[in-house]
């Protein structure tokens, strides 16, 4: 029997559809912390993990493990956690902070952490077929006990003292120090972890000095870089015979003590009244010289403008070049070294090699953003850590906590939420210093560094809004640049530029960053 072309046309059609893959959900990538998170032994501690874009996890499979993906920490499927397949060391002591889920943020909170949870761990969302994940790396620690030391008086005349402290983790480190500063290696050392994954640590050191009168043990955490230490003191080898002339002044000395001792009660309630007013005054004069100081920075203002060039291509600048808001769309823009392809962060175009600089951001009630200062020449593409080492002088407020970018990251516990920040560059001297503007505080000052090369001012946002930071005018102490974050309100007719989307006409606008009209009054919050 003969086949019609066109019907042989049509089943070919047909076949080819029926074999085209199912569209997968739109992509989302996994975002963990970028710096590792300190906990003590015995307190909670989170690991944080967000979705970019800002899309929801609430119909999502959620699982934080560690080396396999069946044997997992934590799995939250179909609305609630599924016990089974959790490994039996955390059943109980691990609970899911989903308050954000619908913007997808989640975190796992792990109580009354343990040594054995020191590690790394893995967050995996899946929508479907599509997954990604990250890595969250938690380092644990703990301060042990009050170091103890067991003297012993060998028969040779030799003193052996024994160190001993438990608790410990990870394992500390012993140094034996004189009251000058002068320091021995320890004769033995060893150090054992008991049942619970904590270190015991014994040191003992032989004197055979009878020079030395006093020792101390030093037993210091590296992790936390805090220290225990006790001194004792060393007796003589042997009583030495008093001599007449040394009874003498004994009796001397005792008499003249005893005569004095009514002045010297006198003096120190004297001493003890001034040194309470002493305080008190030093206060106030401390509190003065910050504010002099920030008011001081405030004389070298400069005025801050954007370099699209540099912004990650979900970052949308206003066409003044003073504010920037970060949206779900990707931008099609020219692939560039210097610009941003991972973190969503934009670099001013000012450019710093000497000289003392100044500039203020409005930051009021929004989230999650991150600013302060970096080398020109930091790495913009991949995952780096923010810190000094690579360049980045940058405090943050992520999730409730503000920090500082260290290499682990310095927690600033600030009396209240500052809404205007102030930042100082002093170039020569290598200091950068972060102020709370609302009432003037120092927020945080890095270590002196010796800066080379060009610094820049920097900005990151870490997820979508309409709400924006801004840089104050100049004229007011600073110049303003708008970073838009979580809340807020923002015109509805803002032309934005979709993911992928290109221009229907063809032009080739659509390789630069779409530029927001300037909004009336930026400057409040």
């Amino acid at each position: 029997m003969a086949v019609s072309p066109n019907s042989c046309l049509l089943k070919c059609l047909l076949t080819l559809v029926l074999q085209l893959p199912t569209l997968d959900s739109a992509h989302f990538d996994v975002i963990g912390p970028p710096e590792p998170i300190l906990a003590l032994v015995g307190e909670d501690a989170e690991l944080p993990c967000h979705l970019s874009p800002n899309v929801s996890a609430e119909h999502m499979e959620l699982r934080w493990f560690r080396k396999k993906v069946s044997s997992a920490v934590l799995v939250h499927r179909d609305g609630q956690e599924q016990d089974g397949e959790q490994m039996p060391e955390y059943q109980g002591r691990v609970t899911l902070v989903k308050d954000h889920i619908t913007e997808g943020r989640v975190s796992v909170r792990i109580h009354k952490v343990r040594a054995s949870d020191d590690g790394e761990y893995q967050c995996f969302f899946r929508e479907k077929e599509s997954y990604e994940e990250a890595k969250v790396q938690l380092k644990v620690a703990a301060l042990g006990s009050d170091p103890h030391i067991h003297m012993e008086v060998q028969g040779s005349g030799e003193i052996r003292l024994e160190c001993s402290s438990v608790g410990w983790y990870p394992e500390p480190q012993v140094q034996w120090r004189t009251p000058k500063g002068e320091k021995f290696p320890s004769t033995s050392e060893s150090s054992h972890p008991d049942e619970e994954g904590l270190f015991t640590v014994e040191a003992s050191l032989i004197i055979r000095d009878n020079s030395l009168e006093n020792v101390s043990c030093s037993i210091q955490n590296p992790l936390l870089g805090q220290e225990k230490e006790v001194g004792i003191s060393i007796p003589a080898p042997f009583f030495l015979r008093l001599t007449s002339w040394m009874v003498a002044v004994a009796v001397i000395v005792i008499l003249l003590g005893l005569l004095t001792i009514g002045s010297i009660v006198f003096t120190w309630r004297l001493y003890r009244e001034r040194s309470r007013e002493r305080r008190n005054e030093f206060s106030s004069k401390e509190k003065l010289l910050e504010e002099l100081k920030w008011k001081k920075a405030t004389l070298h203002a400069v005025d801050v403008t954007l370099d699209p060039d540099t912004a990650h291509p979900h970052l949308f600048l206003y066409e003044d070049s003073k504010s920037v808001r970060l949206e779900d769309s990707r931008q099609k823009l020219p692939e560039n070294p210097e610009r941003f392809d991972s973190w969503p962060c934009v670099l001013g175009r000012e450019v710093f090699t000497s000289g003392r600089h100044y500039w203020e951001v409005e930051v009021g009630d929004r989230t999650d953003w991150a600013i302060g200062v970096c080398r020109e020449n930091v790495m913009k593409k991949g995952f780096d850590p923010m810190t000094p080492e690579n360049g980045f002088w940058a405090v943050e407020l992520y999730g409730n906590g503000y920090w500082a970018l260290t290499p682990l990251r310095t927690p600033l516990p600030l009396a209240g939420a500052p809404r205007r920040v102030g930042i100082f560059l002093d170039y020569e001297a290598g200091d950068t210093s972060f102020y709370n503007m609302s009432d003037g505080s120092l927020i945080y000052t890095f270590p002196k560094v010796s800066f080379s090369g060009p610094l820049r001012p920097f900005f990151c946002l870490w997820s979508c809004g309409k709400k924006p930071l801004t840089i104050c005018p100049i004229t007011n102490g600073s110049e303003a640049v708008t970073v838009v974050s979580e809340t807020g309100e923002l015109s509805k007719d803002i032309p934005l530029s979709p993911m992928g989307e290109e221009s229907a006409s063809g032009d080739t606008d659509t390789l630069h960053s779409k530029l927001i009209p300037s909004q009336p009054s930026q400057g409040a919050p």
